[in-house]
């Protein structure tokens, strides 16, 4: 059992985060399935924090946060992947934010494996979209899977996610294709009032639109420089639709459950 943060691995290894919940079980499941095709070493990971790191300053009396994360995690492995481990199984329990410590976990692996949900409603809140933040800054790719054993890739995965459940590797998933191009039309309409230059952003995303209104406002004391003004707020609805897009993105791939 690793203690620290996991150690960079090898080539053919599936990091899979581990919470409890019924689609952390189904994406170990998931992983150990796809291991077993590929070769590949699954990963465990679990992370665990002090609820102080999120403002609740409550006395830490003992570590029985840590060891909850750790039965958490023993359990959930013994319980999907049993005693005849068909593959090799490594666990690491972390201390971190889940995100922070799965993509660090993933950084040189082949596949990062994710359930489409955490705990709970209030965890979500607190935490955030650990599969987002996943999604987004993953350095490789990332497979969400639901609790009923169904796997979703995110954008830029897609082709490995379609190996996987095929069998095959990604250059036979995806001989053949057919290329498809798609138009999408960016309008920005850009107005300066005085000393505050606003900017409504309009993405028609074949047929999919999105908006986005921001501003940015120059400083009282700062000489006057409208095209500072216009790079600022054209830059922020930019960002801001692309935050749109990754989680549209995002829920596309983990269906109605992962924005409950």
């Amino acid at each position: 059992m690793d203690s620290e943060r996991p150690a960079p691995g090898r080539a053919r290894r599936i990091v899979v985060g581990i919470d409890g919940s019924a689609p952390s079980k189904a994406a170990l499941r998931w992983a150990v399935g796809q291991a077993v095709l590929t070769g590949a070493t699954v990963h465990a990971v679990a992370a665990w924090e002090y609820p102080s790191l999120y403002g609740w300053f409550a006395p830490m009396v003992d570590d029985g946060f840590e060891r909850t994360a750790l039965r958490t995690l023993t359990i959930e492995v013994d319980e999907v992947v049993g005693p005849d481990r068909p593959v090799e199984v490594r666990e690491s329990l972390v201390l971190g934010h889940a995100a922070e410590v799965l993509l660090e976990a993933a950084e040189d692996a082949d596949l990062l494996v994710l359930g489409s949900r955490g705990r709970g409603t209030f965890a979500r809140t607190l935490l955030g979209s650990v599969s987002t933040r996943c999604a987004v800054h993953g350095a490789c790719p990332v497979v969400i899977v639901r609790a009923d054993g169904t796997a979703a890739a995110t954008p830029g995965a897609a082709t490995v996610a379609e190996a996987a459940a095929a069998g095959a590797t990604a250059e036979r998933a995806t001989a053949g294709a057919v290329a498809r191009t798609k138009d999408w039309q960016l309008s920005l309409h850009v107005v300066e009032d005085e000393d505050t230059t606003r900017v409504h952003a309009v993405l028609d995303a074949d047929g999919d639109v999105l908006h986005s209104d921001t501003l940015a406002r120059r400083n009282p004391h700062d000489a006057p420089a409208p095209a500072v003004g216009d790079d600022f707020a054209v830059g922020r609805a930019l960002v801001d639709l692309g935050h749109q897009l990754l989680r549209a993105g995002v829920r596309d791939a983990t269906g109605p459950a992962e924005t409950e």
